[in-house]
């Protein structure tokens, strides 16, 4: 389920990468001129995607780096356009996506009838002693 501008969306869904890495990022900062140091980090409003990346985009004097990338939103739609060229991936999605079908295509999968594994018991305390 993806987010909308209000929930912290920063770029529109038609321009957005399916998974970029913050190493992706990273990368095509450098082949921007910018410095890019990625993190261990990540959000306190998204837990999930780990990694943080931190970007100089202006120098030491205030004024851009590249005058082509003058603020945040100017960086994160020449990042969308860049990471799917990147080499470690195929067709603009990540290697380990390739084969998977697209979230919303196999939605069906059997559970319960015909697997092999019996259910589990339950375990656990019976009762306060």
């Amino acid at each position: 389920m993806g987010k909308t501008i209000t929930e912290g969306r920063r770029i529109p869904k038609e321009l957005a990468v399916e998974e970029p890495s913050v190493f992706e990022m990273a990368e095509c900062c450098k082949q921007l001129g910018l410095e890019a140091h990625p993190e261990g980090k990540h959000y306190p409003r998204d837990w999930y995607p780990k990694g943080r990346l931190r970007v100089a985009l202006k120098g030491a004097d205030g004024k851009p780096v590249n005058p082509d990338v003058p603020d945040r939103r100017t960086l994160l739609l020449k990042l969308a356009e860049m990471v799917p060229k990147c080499a470690g991936r195929v067709n603009g999605r990540p290697k380990a996506l390739v084969n998977k079908p697209a979230p919303d295509a196999g939605a069906s999968s059997s559970s319960g009838a015909g697997s092999s594994k019996p259910a589990p018991s339950k375990k656990g305390k019976k009762g306060k002693k």
